[in-house]
Parts: C-alpha cells; structure tokens; sequence
C-alpha cells in the first residue's frame, strides 16, 4: 500500500517516512509558559517527546546515508524565487537611481564632469541599521551623503536606544568617493537607465503585491519614500550650500513617474507573465551599479549563512 503512494522518484517506504508526534511540541511551549502538569499528563508528554526525539534521529540519519546534495538549476523559474530576488534587489536598485540622479546633477553644474562612484563593502559578520537613528553625514563633492552606521544587537542594540524592531539587518554597506573624471556613461545614457530601473521598479511592485500577493505594502515606494525623507533630513539639519536640495526635488519627481508607471501596470491587469520578470531581473541586475551591489549581497547571505550553520555529531 505504501508503494502507491510514492511520488515520482521518491518512494514511500517505511524507511523514509516519519512520524513526529504534535504533543511533544505542545509540551516544549509549556514548559516555556511554566504550565503545570499533574503527573500523568507529564508521562504522557514525555514519551510523546521521546517518540520525536527518536524520530529526529532516524531523520538525520537517513539524510546522512543516504540523501545526496540536490543541485538546483540555475534556470529553474517560480513564483517563490522570483520574489526572493526581487526582494534582494530593492536597496541596490534604488541607491542606483540616487546615484545617477547625483551624477546627472553634476553633470549640469560642471564643464569638468566629475562623478561619483559607490563601493558596495561586505561586512565581516551580520549587522544591523537603526531606521531611526540618523547616520553620519559625509561631504562627498557637493553632496552630503549620509552613511548608515551597523548596530550590533544581542538582546538589546548595543549602540542606541530604539526598539529592536526599527531595526534592519544588514550584510554589506555602501561607501561613495567623488572623483574628477567623468561617468563612464553620458546623459543620455543615464536617463535611460534611470527610466528602466524606474520602470522596473514598477514592474516588480507589481508582481509582489499583486502576483504574489506577498505584502501590502509597495517596499519599493516605501524605500523610495525612505530615501527622499534622508536627503529631506540633511536639506533641514545643514543649510548649507550643497546639492541636496536638487536632489531632493529629482527624487520627487522620480517618485511622481513611478507613481503613474504604477498607475499604467494596474490599468493592464493581466501582467502576469513570469518570463517577463525574470528578464527584467536579468537585464537589471547586468546594470554595473546593481551587478556590484547584489554580488556584496550573495556574499552577506553567504556569510550569513556560515554564521547560523550547525554541524550535526557523528554520535547523534
């Protein structure tokens, strides 16, 4: 009977199939909460929980002897990993557009074309940013840019006050160096790739909120919001005579052009189709400011992963 079960190339055998008793996790969130048990109820609890504990074992053994390393292709296509990219593309897709819009801004003001170049810099274990605090503000040509300090938290941030969930972890950060040579892109190109990553900002609020359906929120115009409220923030705390306040006005209007590129996909109510994200992701990601950035994020998650990896005993 089992036999018949099976799906495709797994079988359904005794062997591996296993059988978790759900009391045992009700007796671990008792025991947390300090409920008490008469002691027949605490018999019946704990052979509930050997009954897992034995079950555990059997599981990591079997894993151990005999399943192989499944290798996920690379061009395999879903829902689900398409929102995972996305989602890891918002931050280097926005801090691009602001720092084309810098450069375009520089462009105008001098004869010379100076620019500015971000360095994407992964850290040397997880970290945290405070969405409260306020960063260090750095004079970079005629901009100041704000930098984002890392937090370390343990039970509590040991660097500010603010509660734990205003706070967002990180892998890497973003450094910026004005330099007296020029882009290697011209203002048309420029103003290109603004549009497209614009564009695609839309095309993926689109698909997470209503393909996906993996939030309310628009993460995009919200980062966007984020972003403008920091440039805002510098305008009010420095007067100064900076370029910030072009800066300000050229994210508002960017803001303004997502909002009707959002308007547009809504009123087309059938871009559903998966293969048209996943080139889109393609084509972003080959753009050299956000190529940089997602490769300093494979190697946070990579680090971060190492960090959270366990070792099972031999013994167990």
């Amino acid at each position: 009977m089992l036999s018949s079960l099976s799906i495709g190339d797994v079988p359904f055998k005794k062997e591996n199939t296993f059988c978790f008793d759900s009391e045992s996790f009700r007796y671990l969130v008792a025991l947390q909460n300090e409920i008490k048990f008469n002691d027949d109820e605490k018999h019946e609890y704990e052979m509930s929980w050997s009954t897992s504990v034995t079950q555990s074992k059997r599981l990591i053994d079997y894993i151990r002897r005999n399943v192989s390393i499944y290798s996920i292709n690379s061009n395999l296509q879903s829902i689900k990993n398409a929102q995972f990219e996305i989602i890891h593309m918002i931050d280097p897709m926005l801090e691009t557009m602001r720092n084309i819009l810098r450069n375009l801004i520089l462009l105008k003001m001098n004869s010379l074309k100076p620019s500015i170049q971000l360095y994407p810099k992964v850290l040397d274990h997880s970290m945290t940013i405070c969405l409260l605090c306020k960063g260090k503000i750095v004079e970079t040509g005629p901009f100041l840019v704000r930098y984002d300090i890392p937090h370390k938290i343990e039970k509590n941030c040991r660097s500010c006050q603010c509660p734990y969930n205003q706070h967002r972890s990180i892998g890497y950060i973003v450094e910026y160096q004005f330099i007296n040579k020029p882009s290697t892109y011209d203002r048309n190109q420029m103003n290109e790739m603004l549009q497209q990553l614009c564009h695609a900002s839309a095309e993926f609020s689109y698909f997470l909120t209503h393909i996906v359906h993996s939030s309310d929120e628009d993460r995009f115009k919200s980062g966007l919001l984020r972003i403008i409220r920091q440039e805002v923030d510098i305008c009010e705390s420095h007067k100064t005579n900076h370029k910030n306040p072009e800066l300000v006005k050229a994210l508002n209007e960017l803001k303004n052009i997502y909002e009707q590129e959002m308007n547009e996909l809504k009123s087309i109510k059938n871009f559903n189709k998966l293969s048209i994200i996943y080139k889109r992701i393609k084509d972003i990601g080959e753009y050299p400011m956000v190529r940089e950035q997602m490769v300093a994020v494979k190697q946070a998650q990579k680090m971060i992963m190492e960090e959270n990896e366990y070792e099972v005993p031999k013994n167990i």
